[in-house]
């Protein structure tokens, strides 16, 4: 019996000692710096919101952050980068898709979901079907009418390989469209070729769109929360029930992660560093700081299970419509 009670007095006495140790773990991480890799260059949508969380994100974690922007090879340098890394929180990846995605299924970079740990989905950057202000499409059923009876001659222009991309390829596939799509490397040149009249529509930014007001209209938005600068615009698959056609709510999606491993193996950073994010996303000058730039719409707290499947959910999508790409 003596024998017995010294080995429960050793294992709890083992016991308490890990959890100090890991109690200690989480009070002193993260003592230095914290790198969050940007794969695409500086003055992009997903460096600006590296640059916009940094501050409030190192006053909650006590430390430095830096933003280091790794582009190339599209998205797959500052990715693989990442990647190199050890599992332990003191570097995250700010990525987008379906870019990420992109790079996989069109690009062949040799990762995928699987190594990523998704803390949240910062942002989703939904997407308005725009014509000009003087176009003739007055609604979406001119547009489609438009499409249909003229096979080839409507003009679309989008990003190739983004968001705006993808919802233009399943338009095409569940309306029977014969578009003459027109892809261009960001959403400013779109712009520039709508208002400029070498393109008819435009599947693009809704907020940088509606900056464009009132010179253009949008048709319909791909979310169904609203956008409060395209407060008149109909909601994609409101338009779409007509032709009892229904299509995913998709945007571009910002998203900040860890590297897959990291929850287990240091389970307490884990959690404070995502404390830490979700305090900033509360912070009322953050909040303030989004509201000013037109985004706090489309930012929220989704938290890790819901923001994982909107990254699965637009990887398999991307793995769909591999082939229309290339179109």
């Amino acid at each position: 019996m003596k024998k017995f009670t010294n080995r429960l007095l050793s294992t709890i006495a083992a016991a308490v000692l890990v959890i100090g140790a890991t109690a200690g773990q989480a009070a002193d991480w993260p003592g230095r710096k914290i790198t969050i890799i940007v794969p695409y260059a500086a003055g992009g949508s997903a460096d600006r919101v590296a640059r916009n969380l940094a501050p409030y994100l190192e006053k909650e974690l006590d430390t430095s952050i830096v933003i280091q922007n790794r582009p190339g090879a599209s998205s797959q340098i500052g990715t693989m980068q990442f990647l190199a890394r050890p599992a332990d929180a003191n570097t995250l990846l700010l990525n987008a898709q379906p870019y990420f995605s992109a790079s996989i299924v069109l690009q062949g970079a040799s990762y995928s979901v699987d190594d990523l740990e998704v803390l949240n989905v910062h942002n989703v950057g939904n997407i308005s079907i725009t014509v000009p202000a003087d176009s003739p499409y007055q609604t979406f059923a001119d547009l489609n009418d438009a499409i249909k009876a003229n096979p080839g001659s409507v003009s679309m222009g989008t990003v190739r390989g983004g968001a705006s991309h993808l919802l233009a390829l399943l338009l095409r596939d569940k309306l029977g469209w014969d578009d003459r799509l027109v892809t261009y490397d960001s959403g400013a040149p779109v712009r520039t070729a709508l208002l400029g009249g070498q393109i008819d529509s435009s599947t693009n930014g809704a907020v940088s769109d509606a900056a464009m007001k009132p010179k253009v209209r949008s048709l319909a938005l791909s979310t169904s929360n609203g956008i409060s600068a395209f407060s008149d615009a109909p909601y994609l698959n409101d338009v779409l029930a007509q032709y009892d056609v229904k299509v995913p709510e998709i945007g571009d999606v910002r998203f900040l992660a860890v590297k897959a491993g990291t929850k287990k193996a240091y389970p307490e950073r884990y959690e404070k560093l995502l404390s830490a994010y979700q305090a900033v996303l509360a912070n009322p000058d953050y909040q303030a700081l989004l509201e000013k730039q037109g985004s706090a719409e489309e930012t929220s707290y989704r938290g890790p299970e819901q923001s994982t499947k909107i990254v699965r959910d637009m990887d398999e999508l991307m793995r769909s419509y591999k082939s229309s790409f290339g179109e």
